[in-house]
């Protein structure tokens, strides 16, 4: 078969239902085609990655909308700046950046000065530093026990001047001193009526009464009250009560009561002087008083 140039304006072939016409100018050169009208082309599988051309369903399947797109993968975008406070995405690294100015959840570490307007606990609080001031009118606490000079290893030297201090022109304080191993108050103290000052006694505006059936020897316990007895008299020995004891005894019987002067004690009778054993008459009543643990001062009615 010769082959050669075919020059021409116009084409005219068969459709099958009769000639149709094509201009040559029309039919899309195979360098740099220039298409007109609906142009279609097979579409590539999804990413794909290559020269074939990319139709418009190719296109809509491989870009995710503008309005509420839902995209796949790791995307990416560009880190904002810190601080960056606008409708800009965030990437991870932006936010970690910014996370270093909050608090995290767990075991926070606060700096400057924190501030809030309520605040409920659910577990332990400890608080460190040299002064913990609440600025309240009203301070309620729902332990009924409040422990002070709680430190790792306590004793009489630690809690030496504890306590509370109200402040008014001068100081209002109650301490402990341990110098004396005392509470120390620098008010007067007043008990409101129908209330009273007690020790172990009791009562500090009443005299206990430590009845007796029988003969007494007196002992620590009896300091502060008064023995009631109504037989066999009493017996104050040596070194049972201490400087400043007081020892009152009442004879409940209407014959006399011996107080007896036990070996190493000195009963001063500061009627006359003179010490012994004494003689306590019938509903008799008479006080010692100790100025050591082995000499005692008795004076009292029926005294003899």
């Amino acid at each position: 078969m010769a082959y050669g140039d075919l020059k021409v304006n116009n084409l005219i072939y068969d459709t099958g239902s009769g000639d149709a016409t094509r201009t040559v100018l029309s039919i899309p050169q195979v360098a740099s085609p220039t298409f007109t009208g609906t142009v279609t082309v097979p579409t590539p599988t999804a990413g794909d990655n290559s020269t074939k051309a990319a139709t418009t369903a190719f296109v809509a399947t491989s870009f995710a909308p503008l309005a509420s797109p839902t995209l796949t993968g790791t995307p990416a975008a560009p880190t904002a700046a810190a601080n960056t406070n606008t409708t800009q995405i965030a990437t991870t690294a932006f936010v970690m950046t910014e996370l270093g100015d909050y608090a995290t959840l767990a075991a926070p570490a606060f700096t400057g000065t924190a501030t809030g307007v309520n605040l409920t606990l659910s577990g332990d609080l400890t608080v460190n530093g040299t002064t913990t001031t609440i600025d309240t009118t009203n301070l309620d606490v729902t332990d009924k026990n409040i422990t002070l000079g709680k430190v790792s290893t306590p004793s009489d030297t630690t809690a030496d001047g504890g306590g509370i201090t109200l402040k008014g022109a001068t100081d209002k304080t109650f301490n402990r001193v341990n110098s004396t191993d005392s509470w120390t108050s620098s008010e007067s103290i007043e008990v409101a009526a129908g209330k009273f000052f007690k020790d172990d006694k009791g009562n500090l505006r009443s005299i206990p009464a430590n009845a007796q059936g029988s003969a007494h020897v007196g002992v620590a316990a009896d300091a502060g009250k008064a023995i009631y007895i109504s037989t066999g008299g009493v017996t104050i020995n040596n070194s049972v009560f201490s400087a400043g004891d007081a020892v009152t005894i009442i004879n409940n019987s209407g014959s006399d009561q011996t107080i007896t002067q036990g070996s190493g004690v000195t009963l001063h009778n500061s009627a006359d002087a003179s010490s012994g054993n004494r003689t306590l008459a019938a509903r008799g009543m008479a006080t010692v008083w100790f100025a050591s643990a082995s000499v005692g001062y008795i004076s009292g009615a029926g005294l003899s």
